[in-house]
């Protein structure tokens, strides 16, 4: 005798993390679906100590962070509970550009329009030059001069990301995070339990379940039925992950397997010590994108004074490929993020060249420590996990949706975060 399901929905998105939100909000404006958002994180809305933008709440520890260990020795952290990622990322929601989104099967005015509607409700904006941090002031200084660019300095007044400085535009309000959940699930009913929402709620057929982790797709027939949880099974015709590319592959690997590619952009850190304390009101407020497709971060302190716990390491400028992926692997296993080829390090290592003469340029004479320069050995990455199940991927299981970061079909010039969320919106936006 096959038990009853806990609970029924017309829909259920599993995740509710950046993605997930946007999904939840879009399906649940048909007020006749029902719509069941369920995370394996918190079910309640982060405290305002989680989401300075002055702080990374992401030790060990941290109530809102789940790690997936990867082979290679370097956890990967990923955000839990509502609002996911956006409650614990660095705040940076730029937008690729506009030929990244060649390979999406939508027109690049339709995509557009996405951000520009997303870009409002999360109360996007680029740092002013007031606000900018010491750190970030100097490499403006430095890299705004057309004689070390070969170009004027950037269009302040643009969305779009182009080749050269880009200030980074950020979901922030009063010094905060604006978090997917603030922005998408204002309206939603959270609940403990599967019970139903209230019916003259705002949004009667959406219900968001914390603590409920996802452990099984259910398919029969080459149709989704549902999921499995830790408390027991719901029944839904329809499912969307959205559990990051990391999560929604662990679900599909048993019908997709044995394994799934991942990819990740390669950074690699170059630190220095400075001369005197330093200003950073957030993390990272801008960047200069070369045309090899490199990323040049400025951040604005060491990471030690943005994660509780961290020993300090010296302020770091990260040199990022954002042209090619590493070619890694999930499988039952684990996650293996892969390694960047030898055409990736090499431009990356000059990239790191281009970032130790701007250490050692005029503009940043009064900040740098003479001699204190140095380079990380090691390679790291920049918790940009995509591309397990690029769009297409999957879709011969009837009812099946994927619409996270596991979905991006290629490589974007910028992190994807905010890219992530228009395609969210954009394939949401076709489930009947």
């Amino acid at each position: 005798m096959v038990a009853p399901a806990l609970a029924t929905a017309d829909v259920v998105v599993v995740g509710a993390g950046s993605a997930g939100c946007v999904a939840a909000d879009r399906l649940s404006r048909d007020r006749s679906r029902t719509v069941l958002l369920l995370d394996a994180g918190p079910g309640t809305r982060p405290e305002d100590s989680q989401t300075s933008l002055a702080r990374l709440p992401i030790e060990p520890g941290a109530p809102r962070v789940r790690r997936y260990p990867e082979s290679r020795g370097r956890d990967v952290v990923r955000g839990a509970g509502l609002g996911g990622s956006s409650v614990v990322n660095g705040g940076y929601f730029l937008r690729g550009h506009r030929d990244d989104y060649a390979t999406w099967p939508w027109p690049i005015d339709r995509i557009e329009a996405e951000f520009a509607s997303l870009e409002q409700v999360m109360s996007v904006s680029a740092f002013a030059d007031d606000e900018l941090g010491t750190v970030a002031t100097a490499f403006e200084a430095y890299w705004g001069r057309a004689a070390v660019t070969g170009r004027s300095p950037r269009a302040e007044d643009s969305a779009w990301p182009t080749v050269g400085l880009n200030r980074v535009r950020s979901n922030r309000r009063d010094g905060r995070r604006v978090t997917a959940a603030d922005a998408f699930l204002t309206e939603a009913f959270l609940t403990e339990t599967f019970l139903a929402a209230d019916p003259a709620a705002p949004r009667p057929g959406l219900r968001v379940v914390g603590d409920c982790p996802v452990d099984e797709l259910l398919v029969a027939g080459g149709r989704v039925t549902g999921v499995h949880t830790a408390l027991g099974r719901v029944d839904a015709p329809a499912v969307v992950l959205a559990a990051g590319a990391l999560g929604s592959a662990a679900l599909l690997l048993p019908f997709l397997g044995p394994d799934l590619p991942v990819h990740e952009h390669a950074e690699r850190l170059v630190r220095f010590a400075a001369r005197r304390p330093v200003e950073a009101p957030a993390l990272l407020q801008t960047v200069l994108h070369t045309a090899d497709a490199l990323e040049i971060r400025c951040y604005g302190d060491d990471f030690a004074a943005f994660i509780n716990g961290v020993p300090a390491s010296g302020i770091a400028v990260g040199v990022a490929d954002m042209g090619a992926g590493t070619r890694g692997s999930i499988t039952s296993a684990g996650v293996d993020l892969g390694v960047p080829d030898a055409e990736s390090l090499r431009r990356i290592d000059g990239g790191v060249d281009l970032v130790r003469e701007m250490l050692h340029a005029p503009e940043l004479a009064d900040l740098v420590v003479s001699g204190s320069v140095r380079v990380d050995e090691n390679v790291g990455m920049s918790s940009h996990a995509w591309g397990t199940v690029p769009l297409g991927l999957g879709r011969d299981i009837d009812g099946l949706h994927v619409l996270d970061g596991a979905a991006l079909p290629g490589p974007l010039r910028s992190g994807p975060h905010a890219s992530v969320m228009a395609m969210a919106g954009l394939i949401a936006a076709e489930i009947s």
